[in-house]
């Protein structure tokens, strides 16, 4: 089954991994993500996760709930990334999804709440 828990560790903390490796690994070559309602293409997620590596130091991710059904995918974590100057910032994210046929994921649409800071 798929994993966002696993595909955001590797996608944004793998050092071992290039972003095109991690992306190969968990994302369909055609793949669409919407955050909160503005989209992007596998091209300008790779761009963006390219960026996000930069300044993340770790990312602590927990996992709420998880459901898949068939090719259907529905998750909830809070992900809490620690920064390179050492802030850190909490976030809830509701995850659904489409699985691709070869077990990555095809499209994603999340929708994200800012926590408070600890």
């Amino acid at each position: 089954m798929a994993s966002i828990s696993v595909a955001l560790q590797e996608l944004l903390c793998a050092s071992e991994l290039s972003v095109e490796e991690a992306l190969t690994r968990h994302v369909a070559d055609d793949y669409r993500q919407s955050t909160d309602g503005n989209w992007l293409d596998r091209a300008a997620f790779a761009q963006q996760l390219t960026q996000l590596r930069g300044a993340i130091e770790r990312v602590e991710i927990e996992v709420l709930n998880e459901l898949a059904y068939d090719r259907a995918y529905a998750e909830r974590h809070v992900i809490t990334c620690t920064l390179r100057d050492g802030s850190r910032v909490s976030q809830e994210v509701f995850v659904f999804a489409e699985i691709a046929r070869d077990g990555r994921f095809a499209r994603l649409e999340e929708l994200t709440r800012l926590l408070p800071a600890e």
